[in-house]
């Protein structure tokens, strides 16, 4: 890709990385979309996109002011910059810097800290669990400017890293319109609330299906529909071990991966997205789904509770009767879901890609000064 033929005032590097996955998750989805938010809206920098390897297909970005640079593989992959063309500014999109050498200014990106909060088996998992800690306590400090994508993820920086308050800035992340996409029909049954994400213990599927069951005594004409990457593993059992128990085998549909057409259209018909999970840097599928005029239950913890504000239902994750009781009052008061439905709408204007890559931009041009 060429650089353009403009004079260029500075040089961002980016590191993109994770890139190139075959099946990209919510991490390489946000990077991706604010190196390309940054990119939509500035013609006037120079940019140099650094990945790992060489990627099967070129990147989709837009413009003409930036170029790819592969650093190849590697424990140390990222000591490679040293003898890379060199920029003025570096975002690193992940708590993850060189170990070796410091460029002249960076920023990192933080987005959750999941993998500490989550408690995990085996030995192997505790140890990388730990030097994952200790990776991103380095680079955390080492970095000139810490941005988090939401005030839960900044008071996890502060608290777990003891990093200085003042030094990070809360950038929030844009999402994708998905009801804005032409919708595809997927055969479902009429009345229905609906959870999307991979089924995991950190999405609290399991407390979703109790919760549908104590809902489904009052409610039996409603279903739960899931959608997400098909599953395996000892907490999937254990949730479908429970269905067959109570006997909600037809009323609870696992209906796997949607593209956003299919997405868009479930959406569109759903009675209220369902997704009070345990911890979320950022939870993309409440705005999408206020963006379609959907109402939202979901969680009173992390960042979701300022995702959601006043314009969701807030419940306590871990206790599955309030989001029962949460299902329960969006059928019996249309007032309430009219409500919902309105402040949602006005809710998701708040966020945009265009927006954060703007605030990006404008830290790195502010810290190279």
């Amino acid at each position: 890709m060429g650089t353009g033929s403009q004079e260029m005032s500075m040089k961002i590097g980016v590191i993109l990385h994770p890139y190139d996955e075959d099946k990209p998750a919510g991490l390489a989805r946000t990077i991706f979309e604010l190196t390309k938010g940054m990119l939509e809206i500035d013609k006037d920098n120079e940019y140099i996109i650094f990945v790992k390897n060489k990627p099967h297909k070129h990147p989709d970005l837009p413009g003409n002011n930036w170029r790819l640079e592969v650093l190849g593989g590697g424990m140390f992959w990222l000591d490679h910059l040293r003898h890379a063309p060199r920029a003025n500014v570096y975002i690193f999109n992940t708590p993850v810097m060189p170990l070796f050498w410091k460029p002249p200014k960076s920023i990192v990106i933080a987005l959750d800290f999941a993998y500490w909060h989550l408690s995990s088996r085996g030995i192997k998992n505790q140890i990388r669990r730990i030097i994952t800690f200790l990776l991103h306590k380095f680079s955390l400090h080492k970095a000139d400017l810490v941005i988090a994508i939401s005030h839960a993820t900044k008071e996890d920086v502060v608290k777990l890293f003891g990093i200085n308050k003042e030094k990070i800035t809360v950038v929030w992340c844009g999402f994708k319109k998905i009801c804005a996409v032409e919708a595809k029909e997927v055969p479902l049954p009429q009345k229905f609330f609906f959870f999307a994400g991979i089924i995991k213990l950190r999405k609290n599927v399991f407390n979703i299906v109790k919760a549908f069951y104590e809902f489904n005594k009052t409610h039996p004409e409603y279903y739960l529909v899931l959608a997400g990457n098909p599953a395996h593993g000892e907490y999937y059992d254990a949730i479908l071990h429970f269905i067959k128990e109570k006997k909600l085998e037809k009323n609870v549909l696992f209906i796997g991966h949607l593209n956003d057409k299919e997405l868009s259209y479930v959406y569109g018909h759903a009675e209220a997205l369902v997704f009070p999970t345990l911890i979320e840097g950022f939870g993309y599928p409440v705005l999408e789904a206020m963006d379609c005029g959907v109402p939202v239950i979901t969680s009173d913890q992390s960042s979701l509770k300022e995702i959601g504000g006043d314009a969701a239902l807030l419940v306590n994750p871990y206790n599955p009767d309030e989001i029962a009781g949460a299902m329960r009052k969006l059928i019996e008061k249309p007032d309430l879901r009219q409500k919902l439905v309105q402040k949602g709408i006005t809710q998701s204007e708040r966020f945009s890609w265009h927006k954060a890559g703007r605030e990006l931009l404008t830290l790195a041009e502010k810290l190279n000064t």
